[in-house]
């Protein structure tokens, strides 16, 4: 067999190997860690609501048009190596989180993307998604630190600091967090310096492709941040819209900030992309349980329906979009001629 043939198999038999791995995750997340049942009562829960057919329309669009901004982001940030078009940039990014569906806390999205390039680097283009995650990150660290401290200053004005004290510092930890990550994106160059102390034997291998973080200027990064910003408000609305057909009774300004915190917390949770659902649902009831402690009349059912919410955000951000872009991994060439 020529080098030809080895590299087609080779390409073939990973792509139906990752197709196998995310599909086979995928099932065993819906029919069998959690029930296919749930999901079908859940619509059938969310189709009693009056409006709740013209909502979920809303909400796939906005399920769409928030992968379309993840695509105009790594479209502009992967420009500086390559020119893609936006159908290539949104088959990339959707490939990518099919082969994230079974890796750690979404590593897999870096990968997945890159082996959409036809000439550039592809540790290069890792490195270039790697700063789009990171304004998404630094995104969701400075407005749920926000959100985190004002719930505890208005919902808790009882509280005692010398009594209460982890209150008081999980949003101070949170901002000092947020400040160090926006350090660390708004200097990206200084990774490098930061590798390098980490890791000074293998910094030799990666060092001339370290070189792409130089290309983007302030402006650059703040472009990118916008483009994060406007993720975030997306897919804010699409889990407050859930929550009020879930009939959660959430104030819209309140359903922001404990979605806020939700999302917040779940940064600093490892987790596998399709196995998110039980940690947001606990996340979202703790959350609930607090913030509706003072009415145990219906605090069982407004966990439920939350828990409702953040399975249907679940399925229709993550499940649907890796189920499509199961097709787009067909598309990527792992090995090049």
């Amino acid at each position: 067999m020529n080098k030809a043939n080895i590299v087609k198999t080779s390409n073939i038999l990973i792509k139906i190997l990752i197709i196998i791995l995310s599909f086979g995750f995928i099932y065993y997340q819906l029919f069998i860690k959690y029930s296919s049942h749930f999901f079908v009562n859940s619509f059938k829960s969310l189709l009693s609501h009056p409006n709740a057919s013209i909502v979920l329309l809303i909400v796939i669009f906005m399920m769409i048009f928030n992968w379309s901004i993840e695509t105009l982001k790594w479209q502009y940030l992967i420009k500086k190596i390559e020119r893609v078009s936006f159908f290539r940039a949104f088959s990339a990014v959707l490939a990518g989180l099919t082969v994230s569906s079974f890796t750690p806390n979404r590593t897999g999205e870096y990968f997945g993307r890159v082996f959409i390039l036809n000439k550039a680097n592809r540790w290069e283009g890792t490195f270039i998604t790697f700063v789009g995650s990171i304004s998404q990150l630094l995104v969701t660290l400075i407005v749920g630190s926000f959100s985190l401290l004002f719930c505890v200053v208005s919902k808790n004005p009882a509280i005692q600091i010398n009594t209460h004290l982890v209150y008081v510092s999980l949003p101070l930890i949170s901002f000092l967090v947020a400040a160090l990550f926006s350090i660390l994106y708004f200097e990206i160059s200084w990774l490098k310096m930061i590798l390098h102390k980490i890791i000074p034997k293998r910094y030799e291998l990666f060092r001339s492709h370290l070189e792409i973080f130089s290309y983007y200027s302030y402006k650059n990064l703040l472009i990118t941040l916008s483009y994060s910003f406007a993720r975030y408000l997306v897919f804010s609305f699409q889990f407050y819209l859930l929550f009020r057909i879930c009939n959660v009774p959430l104030p819209f300004f309140d359903g922001i900030l404990i979605i806020s915190c939700v999302f917040l917390i779940m940064t600093a949770i490892p987790t596998i992309a399709l196995s998110e659902l039980g940690v947001r649902g606990s996340v979202c009831i703790f959350l609930m349980e607090n913030y509706f402690s003072a009415n145990a009349v219906n605090l069982s059912n407004i966990s439920s329906n939350a828990f409702i919410a953040s399975g249907m955000i679940w399925f229709i951000n993550l499940i649907i979009p890796a189920i499509i872009g199961g097709a787009f991994v067909l598309k990527l060439k792992f090995f090049r001629k």
